[in-house]
């Protein structure tokens, strides 16, 4: 594998993430409800899986579609998991 189709896939992981807060107006004042951090964590760890499972779906190849589409799949699985885990844990819910 490649080692920047693994970054890229980490990228996808930390941006399916919500920022808490995201359409609910303003940030709560500190200490903040939620430990974005480990949610993020959580984040870039699934979209690493996400990418892979996709990738391993999909075949070998370095082609255009093949990136776009373990790319999205990083984002999807980072995005499901996180969801999960914030349900799971009482934190901002996958709504807003």
């Amino acid at each position: 594998m490649n080692l920047t189709l693994w970054a890229l896939w980490a990228v996808g992981g930390w941006c399916g993430t919500r920022w808490p807060g995201w359409w609910r107006g303003p940030r709560p004042p500190h200490p903040d409800p939620e430990p974005w951090l480990t949610v993020q964590i959580i984040g870039v760890v699934a979209g690493l899986i996400g990418g892979w499972i996709i990738s391993q779906m999909i075949g070998p190849g370095m082609t255009a579609d093949t990136v776009t589409a373990t790319t999205i799949g990083a984002v999807l699985a980072s995005r499901l998991v996180t969801d999960i885990y914030r349900s799971a844990t009482g934190g901002s819910s996958a709504q807003g």
